[in-house]
């Protein structure tokens, strides 16, 4: 009985280890993600569609680099939200449609921000 417990409360332990380091993980990508999509929203208010076009390729660059890895713990549907807005953006970047980049630039930065909450280390996302 003694050893039962204590391989349950070591389970328990390790589940909210991994769990902490995926929150911290996911909060780095929203931190992350949004500052370069800071930077992205003020070309796209200047119009700066060349800056816009280089950032957005960046930031799709990386995002598909990370993605794999993220995928291990958020839902794919999530992360292929990512994706698609992502590259939404691009295209509107591309054709230099104002709104429809603004728009695309909008679901970006819910979607990064979504990752987080979605994933985030609470009993309800545990249970």
């Amino acid at each position: 009985m003694r050893r039962c417990v204590i391989v349950s409360i070591a389970i328990l332990v390790f589940i909210a280890l991994v769990g902490g380091a995926c929150e911290g993980y996911n909060a780095g990508i929203a931190r992350r993600y949004g500052d370069g999509l800071r930077l992205l929203g003020a070309a796209l208010g200047e119009r700066r569609w060349r800056e816009a076009r280089l950032d957005a390729e960046r930031i799709a660059a990386r995002w598909e680099k990370e993605m794999p890895w993220i995928q291990l713990w958020v839902n794919h549907a999530e992360t292929d939200a990512v994706t698609h807005a992502l590259r939404a953006l691009q295209s509107s970047i591309g054709e230099e449609d104002h709104l429809s980049a603004m728009l695309y630039y909008d679901e970006c930065v819910e979607n990064f921000a979504h990752l987080r909450h979605r994933d985030a280390f609470t009993l309800k996302n545990i249970l």
